[in-house]
């Protein structure tokens, strides 16, 4: 029993940290293509892997490299750790680490012979990808979505804060943002994991999710890549 549990928590362990995901991009069959990140500007693509005419990618953060980033394009697209998640709490509720600096990127770029040729949204549920692009008119659904993070340093986060939604004019719903992962230097995957949706008048607003983890990738195998191409 012991060493079972041993196993289950190794397994969980390389999983939060896993850097290289293999799969395939839905409706790719389009031809080469790299996987990039933009967060320091486009004229500074980071390259993360690549995908073949099929759609079978192979990712890795470990493969990001900054060597060609310019100082001042790093400052600039760098902030504060609070700012860069993808759901806010006061910068209080981070204690010492709410001022590390870090820059997050939401989706991952495809590009052919250096031109910006598609993007890729990851998620767990592809019910979740209009809400992803426009929040105000797309109901969210339970789920999980993904992004990358790039810090300067090693930290952990491990707390609930709260924060505020409002629902309609004469009413705000306060909403809870669960924090439990451990963020190692460089560029690491983030989970955001909707665990419950609050259900609004749709003439209104959309439904938001109200109760959200926030959390190290927990299993690639469940992250579905869906493509979209310029």
């Amino acid at each position: 029993m012991k060493a079972s549990l041993i196993l289950c928590f190794m397994c969980c362990f390389s999983w939060a940290f896993a850097q290289e995901i293999t799969g395939n991009i839905k409706n790719h069959e389009k031809s080469d293509m790299d996987l990039v990140l933009m967060l320091f500007g486009m004229d500074y693509p980071i390259s993360i892997g690549t995908v073949n005419k099929k759609g079978q990618f192979t990712a890795n953060l470990e493969n990001a490299s900054l060597d060609n980033i310019p100082k001042e394009n790093l400052a600039m697209s760098s902030g504060e750790l609070y700012f860069n998640f993808y759901f806010k709490c006061a910068r209080d509720a981070f204690g010492d680490n709410y001022n590390k600096m870090a820059a997050s990127q939401d989706f991952v770029r495809l590009t052919k012979n250096g031109d910006w040729a598609g993007t890729v949204f990851l998620v767990s549920d592809e019910g979740l990808r209009p809400w992803i692009e426009d929040s105000g008119y797309n109901n969210a659904i339970k789920g999980s979505f993904y992004e990358v993070m790039y810090v300067e340093e090693d930290l952990s986060l491990n707390m609930t804060c709260t924060s505020s939604v409002y629902a309609s004019d004469n009413e705000e719903v306060e909403t809870e943002y669960i924090f439990d992962i451990q963020l190692k230097k460089g560029f690491n995957w983030v989970e955001y994991t909707i665990n419950e949706v609050y259900e609004t008048d749709p003439n209104i607003r959309a439904s938001f999710p109200s109760k959200v983890t926030i959390s190290n990738m927990k299993d690639p195998s469940k992250m579905l890549w869906v493509g979209t191409y310029y």
